[in-house]
């Protein structure tokens, strides 16, 4: 199976370090036979729910958050999260063969609407903590969308 760029995968019973469980990862982009996949950090916020809002948060900080507010459709297909999701860009872009992912029960949720990938990968493209090669590939995802 091939996953457009935007796919909400919902991987079951993924591998963390110390423990397996659901998480859903958004599709950034395939290269060849590997997916860069974007992992959804947490439904948890350790700052004032005062900031909480769709889209960013913290822009100009040294911790830039994408969030995407519970109950708001964000799917082509009317998907939405039940709780409040945070992405942040540390670590979380992560590069998967399609080998390895066939290992797992994977669950296609739904495609993000395509201003939702825009503004999500243009979140971490303008955050200036984003490394210089995902900058480039950021930029590359956008032209394609």
């Amino acid at each position: 199976m091939t996953y457009p760029i935007g796919s909400i995968l919902l991987i079951k019973k993924y591998k963390l370090p110390t423990v397996e469980k659901d998480k859903f990862f958004i599709v950034l982009d395939q290269e060849g036979s590997d997916y860069n996949l974007l992992s959804i950090t947490t439904s948890k916020f350790d700052f004032s729910d005062r900031l909480i809002k769709h889209g960013i948060i913290n822009q100009h900080s040294y911790a830039s958050v994408f969030c995407f507010e519970k109950d708001k459709i964000i799917g082509e297909n009317g998907f939405y999260f039940w709780k409040n999701t945070f992405i942040s860009l540390n670590n979380n872009i992560n590069k998967f063969s399609f080998e390895v992912l066939s290992q797992y029960n994977i669950e296609v949720k739904d495609k993000l609407i395509t201003s939702e990938l825009q503004n999500l990968i243009y979140c971490f493209y303008r955050f200036r903590g984003t490394p210089k090669k995902w900058k480039l590939k950021l930029e590359d995802i956008l032209n394609k969308i």
